[in-house]
């Protein structure tokens, strides 16, 4: 698989994970960038993706300005859900249908960490691959 394609996976699996959460925009651009606007907690931060790198030093760099941005955001890698303490009022139905939203936002989220962590490793490994096949 080429460098390329496997850019492209990813960056096709990224893609379609944050299109899933609430507060997450994207335009593709004419350039054939693709621009995500964030918002999380009432904070706004925006990345851009090229829709196609030619080198892996840029596609890792691109991954890993959208983990800053994450991280920036107050997403953190790696959390575990702890839902708010439950009181001796019974919940709601409205109340149960927020927690589960709460609940599967953060899920999405954790997802959308795995996904660049993944690209991340399969990137280093096309790089071994390269290296490899130029040195031999």
């Amino acid at each position: 698989m080429s460098t390329s394609a496997t850019y492209d996976r990813w960056l096709k699996k990224t893609v379609e994970q944050l299109h899933m959460i609430d507060g997450v925009q994207h335009d593709v651009l004419e350039d054939g960038e693709i621009a995500f606007k964030i918002l999380h907690n009432g904070n706004t931060r925006e990345v851009k993706m090229a829709g196609s790198a030619s080198e892996i030093r840029i596609q890792k760099d691109q991954f890993n300005q959208l983990r800053d941005t994450l991280t920036d955001l107050g997403i953190v890698e790696g959390q575990t859900f702890v839902a708010a303490k439950r009181s001796r009022i019974p919940m709601t139905p409205e109340m149960a249908a927020a927690r589960a939203r709460q609940q599967k936002e953060f899920e999405d989220w954790q997802e959308v960490w795995r996904i660049i962590r993944k690209a991340e490793t399969s990137l280093d490994r096309e790089y071994e691959i390269s290296n490899m096949q130029d040195y031999y």
